[in-house]
Formats: C-alpha cells, sequence, structure tokens
C-alpha cells in the first residue's frame, strides 16, 4: 500500500508544478501586452497634449523663481519635454498674460543670454556659450528685450505700427489688459520702435471741422484712412454739415491740411456759345475750306475733320481752336463765302465733371392716339406729345490741372421734314436729325470752332385766312401755298463756336466774361 502511494503524490505535484508554470507564463504575457499598450496609448496622448498645449496662452506672475522652476512647470503645462543643461541656473522674474509659449520661450532665452534646440516635443536648453561651442555660431546674436507700459495708447494699435519696422527675428508681444508691450529686436530696431511707441503713445484730442463747401459724408472715408489706429475715430453730422475727428495730437496737422485741400469751392465752367449760320453762295456750295482759313490765320489750329452721316456724303464735321484775340478775324473770313447771321449766344456755367445741355429750337408737338379694350366697350385716349427740333448742344467739361479744359462735345441739329398724316387724321412730324460726338481739349479762353452741318432749305410761303387756314381739312379752302422768287434749294451751314472759362463760383459771370468775345463782339449781320 505504501509503495502505491508515493508514484501517486509524486505525479500529483509534477501536475500542480506544471499548473502554477502555465499560469505564470500567462500573467507575464497579459502584463506586457497591457504595459506595451498603455506605453502607446499615454505616448500618443503625450503627443496630442503637447500639439494643443503647445498652442495654449499662458499667464506667468514670477519674481525670484528658479529657472528650472520655471522650465519644469512650463513642461508641464505644455507636454513638452524640456531639459536645460547643468550650466542653465538663476533667478527669474517674469509677469505675462496670456502669451503663447514659443514667445515665451523667446522671451527667457534672450533675456538670460541662453539658446535652445528643438527635435520633435523635446527642447534642449543650453546657455549661448555652450551653443556656439556646439555648432560654431552664436545663437540669435544681438536680439535684446524691452518692456514699455503705455499709458494712452492701445497695445493693438501699436502693434500694427510696430509690425511694419520689426525685423525678420524680431517678435512684439501686448498684453491688452495691462498695456505692456514687450519688444525682442536687435538694438537698432528697439530704439526705432521705442521712437515709434513715443509718438503714438500720447492722448487723444478732438476736434470738429465745419465744412463750408464739401459734404462731410465724402470727406469720412478719406479721414479714416489717415487716422493713426483703429480706436481713433470719426463721426459725422449730416444735419450741420460738421465733421469731428478724434487721434493723436501730432496726427492733427495732416488732418487739418486735408480738411483743407477738400473744403474748397467747386470749381465750375463758363460755357460761352455763338451759333452761327453761314448762307453759302453758289461758288461755295461744298462748304466752307475751314483748313484754308485756319491756315491763312496765327494762332489757329486746326484739328481736322469728323465724318456725319447727312444727306450729302461729301459733307464732314471740321472742328479747330484758336486763341481769343483771333476770334473777330476768323469771323470776318466767313463773310467771304456768304451770308453771316448769329442765330443765338447762351451762356451756361456748369460743375466740374456734369453735363450742361443748350436748346435752341421748339418744341413740336402731336397727338397719338391709345385705345384701351375693355369687356364691352373700348375708350380712346389721346395724348399729346413734344419733340425736340432745332440746335441742340451737350458740353461736358472737366478741368484739368494744367489749365486745360477737356469737353465732351455732341452737337445735333434737326428740323421737321415732312409731316405724316395717319389715317386717323393725325399729323406727325417727321423729323430729320444730323449729330456727331467727339471730345476735345482746349486752353481756358480759347474757342473751339465745329463746322461742317450743312443742309438745304427751300423758299416757301403760305398765305391764308387766319384762324380758318390753321384748321384741320378745310385749311386748304382758305389758304395758298407759293414758292419763293429762286426754284432752287438754299444751302446754309451751321457753325458752333464753343469758349470754355474756368470759375470757381465766387466772382459774378459779368465780371468773368469781361473782355472775352461776348463782350467785345457787337451783334452783327454781314453780308
Amino acid at each position: 500500500m505504501m509503495t502505491d502511494e508515493k508514484p501517486k503524490k509524486r505525479k500529483y505535484k509534477l501536475k500542480t508544478i506544471f499548473s502554477l508554470c502555465a499560469a505564470l507564463f500567462i500573467c507575464c504575457i497579459f502584463f506586457v501586452f497591457s504595459g506595451f499598450a498603455q506605453e502607446h496609448a499615454s505616448g500618443n496622448e503625450a503627443k496630442k497634449s503637447s500639439g494643443t498645449e503647445e498652442k495654449e496662452l499662458i499667464s506667468l506672475d514670477l519674481k525670484g523663481v528658479e529657472i528650472l522652476e520655471l522650465f519644469k512647470m512650463l513642461s508641464i503645462r505644455t507636454g513638452l519635454n524640456i531639459i536645460p543643461t547643468k550650466n542653465v541656473t538663476g533667478r527669474v522674474n517674469l509677469f505675462l498674460n496670456k502669451v503663447a509659449f514659443e514667445d515665451i520661450l523667446d522671451i527667457i532665452l534672450v533675456s538670460y543670454n541662453l539658446a535652445a534646440e528643438k527635435k520633435g516635443n523635446i527642447i534642449n536648453v543650453m546657455t549661448a556659450t555652450e551653443y556656439e561651442q556646439a555648432y560654431g555660431k552664436r545663437y540669435n546674436d544681438k536680439r535684446k528685450v524691452v518692456n514699455l507700459k503705455l499709458n494712452y495708447a492701445k497695445p493693438r494699435d501699436v502693434f500694427t505700427a510696430l509690425t511694419e519696422i520689426k525685423s525678420d527675428i524680431g517678435k512684439i508681444v501686448t498684453d491688452e489688459a495691462t498695456g505692456l508691450v514687450i519688444l525682442m529686436d536687435i538694438p537698432e530696431k528697439i530704439e526705432v520702435m521705442k521712437e515709434m511707441i513715443a509718438e503714438l503713445d500720447q492722448p487723444a484730442v478732438t476736434e470738429i471741422f465745419e465744412l463750408q463747401y464739401a459734404q462731410a459724408e465724402d470727406l469720412e472715408e478719406r479721414l479714416t484712412s489717415i487716422l493713426s489706429g483703429e480706436s481713433q475715430t470719426v463721426q459725422v453730422d449730416k444735419r450741420t454739415n460738421k465733421i469731428m475727428v478724434t487721434d493723436l495730437k501730432n496726427r492733427m496737422q495732416e488732418i487739418r491740411k486735408m480738411v483743407e485741400e477738400f473744403d474748397v469751392p467747386t470749381r465750375q465752367v463758363l460755357i460761352e456759345t455763338d451759333i452761327w449760320q453761314l448762307a453759302l453762295t453758289d461758288k461755295f456750295e461744298r462748304g466752307v475750306d475751314w483748313e484754308k482759313i485756319f491756315r491763312g490765320l496765327d494762332n489757329l489750329d486746326f484739328a481736322g475733320y469728323l465724318p456725319i452721316s447727312l444727306t450729302s456724303a461729301y459733307q464732314q464735321i471740321s472742328m479747330g481752336t484758336v486763341a481769343s484775340d483771333d476770334y473777330d478775324a476768323t469771323i470776318q473770313l466767313l463773310s467771304t463765302y456768304g451770308k453771316t447771321d448769329i442765330l443765338s449766344r447762351p451762356r451756361i456755367a456748369v460743375v466740374d465733371g456734369e453735363e450742361a445741355k443748350i436748346l435752341i429750337g421748339s418744341k413740336e408737338a402731336y397727338i397719338t392716339t391709345t385705345l384701351s379694350q375693355a369687356e364691352s366697350s373700348t375708350t380712346t385716349s389721346e395724348s399729346v406729345e413734344y419733340i425736340d427740333v432745332g440746335v441742340q448742344l451737350s458740353v461736358s467739361p472737366e478741368i484739368n490741372q494744367d489749365g486745360f479744359v477737356t469737353m465732351k462735345i455732341k452737337p445735333s441739329v434737326s428740323s421737321v421734314r415732312e409731316t405724316l398724316t395717319t389715317d386717323q387724321g393725325t399729323q406727325v412730324p417727321i423729323v430729320e436729325t444730323n449729330e456727331v460726338e467727339t471730345t476735345v481739349k482746349v486752353k481756358d479762353g480759347n474757342t473751339i470752332f465745329i463746322a461742317g452741318l450743312i443742309k438745304e432749305t427751300k423758299q416757301e410761303y403760305t398765305y391764308g385766312v387766319p384762324f380758318l387756314s390753321r384748321i384741320p381739312i378745310i385749311k386748304w379752302f382758305f389758304s395758298k401755298y407759293q414758292r419763293g422768287p429762286d426754284s432752287g434749294p438754299v444751302k446754309t451751314e451751321l457753325i458752333i463756336c464753343i469758349t470754355p472759362r474756368i470759375i470757381t463760383g465766387e466772382e459774378g459771370t459779368l465780371k468773368i466774361s469781361s473782355g472775352s468775345k461776348l463782350g467785345t463782339l457787337k451783334d452783327r449781320k454781314q453780308e
């Protein structure tokens, strides 16, 4: 019995030992894999946290704190590994509010003559001497840090101004709450930025401008563009046409200058127009040879021809300019071509850049009939329409800086060629129109000639009994038509003379035109 029990006990022990070893092996595998998983998760979390914490804004209020403790705190806050060398020692004083980690690191490095090298999420911090020994060059040489406290200016306005003048390696950190500005740059740029801050950090002043000629809302955008910062303002009161500007005292002189330049009387152009009619003789039925006339006088400039669509294919618009002293001589030369009559002398003043319109003629009336169809009836209504007939002139002057006036001119000559009678007995005028459009540049006070508008008219006379000769249908029994003594048509050429004169609007137009052709040239009819 004893011999049988011993093998059983030995067999049981071996089985137990084997089970314990298997369980221990499984536990080891479990702990190894869980450790790898935890390490992988923590690594991902560290990377994730380092990416977000590094961008987080940090506030510091430190006085006499060991620099190693500062790096330890920043490492915990950002998730980055900051490893300083044994020579990095000392105490720091930092008072920052919501500043990015990179800016804090730059401030520490420049302020305490340190250097840093970043590889992934590891930052090695060393002294500037150690960096130079390791890499053979200096780290961010010549940069220094200056802290300034603003008294009046807004940090955001100062930041915008300083960004334009800092160097490529310079940095500017501002704190809106405390008005603190931290400058990091080379000494030369630091001095320039300090001077800029001294100019900007002044108490703002407010000045009210009462405009006489310009509109306040028109100046608002111009003044806003030259303000020293976003905190300065321009306010407009349309009712009183006043403008209130708040800016630095040293900027007010430039603002006043701009207001004075724009608050001036609007310049105007006095358009003096002479409209002549030249009855051409048979010898000159093709019109005036303007090139010959301008060639025969001094101080005349023949501009050339402009094509126009008229009844005769050979007709063209002639243009030329003449000085005011030679105006009378030019008109006298026209008498050799036929009888000259002055039709009209309109004068009109127009604001610079606006359009002036002149009509010498009449408004021809005609009746239009409108039929309105209802469900059970038709309604007929009549209305009177008008059409302009005669000489029309449109002039748009633009004053140049060199004393010249650029004019966009559109002359038009129209006449009733015949009358069309409809089936309802309504007479509609058939209007023939000749027009041309051009842009010319002429010196202030000189005259531009526009000629070549030639038309043929028949000499016709109508006699009749007053009142009865005007009644439709029966007028033929009380009127008589007769042609003139000459059976042929009469050719006339229209000549338009335009003289622009620049005025300010303050002086009277009579004073302006004294000595001009309107004041010296007498109305006359030459034969």
